[in-house]
């Protein structure tokens, strides 16, 4: 299948686009473009089109990118809405922001998982609040302390390690 899409020319933040005709499987840099349709400068909003030979590619079954599609309508080579078109995200590493921040998990902990539970069922909400309460005290006793931990540990938590 055919694909009108823009192919990325000139230098590094100085560019502009060529309006191509390729094959959909073919990335459009690859320079196998069966004809180049026209030009479009984004940073001037300037653009040239050859009209008769896009519509004779959209009339062959070609279609159009999404942003070569709106190129299209505002030159009104062809009549239609505009698309909206799809950004892809920049990738970053796990659980970081695009600032660099660390993202704080949203899921929620077992022990939240089962009070939100027993909460919807109106069950040992206050004996489960009193469980993760002890368990986030003896936590933080066992990391500040080490050598004392073993004293601090409530009796039942101990039997369990």
């Amino acid at each position: 299948m055919l694909i009108l899409r823009f192919q990325r020319q000139g230098k590094k933040k100085d560019f502009t686009f060529r309006i191509v005709a390729v094959d959909s499987r073919f990335a459009a840099n690859s320079g196998k473009a069966k004809e180049i349709l026209g030009w479009f400068n984004p940073k001037t909003d300037k653009f040239e089109l050859k009209k008769d030979r896009i519509l004779y590619w959209l009339n062959q079954g070609a279609q159009a990118s999404d942003s070569c599609y709106n190129l299209l309508v505002k030159a009104k080579v062809i009549e239609g809405n505009k698309r909206p078109i799809k950004i892809k995200k920049k990738k970053t590493k796990k659980g970081e922001v695009e600032g660099g921040e660390v993202e704080e998990s949203k899921q929620p902990s077992p022990a939240e998982d089962k009070l939100m539970e027993q909460e919807s069922d109106g069950k040992l909400v206050k004996e489960l609040e009193k469980e993760q309460k002890e368990e986030f005290v003896a936590d933080e006793k066992v990391e500040g302390n080490k050598e004392n931990a073993d004293e601090e540990i409530p009796k039942e938590e101990k039997s369990e390690k």
